[in-house]
């Protein structure tokens, strides 16, 4: 049976308090980020859809370096959008400030609902991790 590591950065800590699971989990050679999203480290909703998705990046990328990893070892992407048509465009913008060649495998779905209100996608992937 496989053992993991929990990665939990220190401005993530209330992901790991309060909701009761990890940013991050190493496992096998890969890190698993789990679904981050536009809040501050109050877990606030941030109202504007650009800072949104930037902060959602920030988070994303604050596991990756708990863990040694960068953008450069992410290898999947999941998004989940409230309005994917609507704010698909925006999110390749801001993604392409943090990713570059070559790209990670991308899956990006419509969804219902997300866990707050005022919360426009959330972000999953996962990274090799290096070493």
């Amino acid at each position: 049976m496989p053992t993991f590591r929990s990665i939990v950065p220190n401005s993530l800590e209330l992901l790991h308090s309060k909701r009761g699971h990890s940013p991050g989990v190493c496992v096998n050679g890969f890190l698993f980020v789990s679904g981050m999203l536009g809040r501050d480290r109050d877990l606030n909703v941030i109202p504007d859809p650009e800072e949104q998705l930037r902060q959602m990046f920030e988070n994303f990328g604050l596991v990756l370096g708990e863990a040694g990893c960068g953008w450069a070892d992410v290898v999947e992407l999941t998004g989940y959008f409230i309005d994917l048509r609507r704010d698909f465009d925006l999110f390749m913008a801001v993604r392409d400030r943090y990713m570059g060649k070559p790209y990670p495998a991308m899956t990006m779905i419509g969804a219902a609902a997300l866990a707050h209100r005022g919360l426009i996608c959330e972000l999953k992937g996962t990274a090799k991790l290096r070493g």
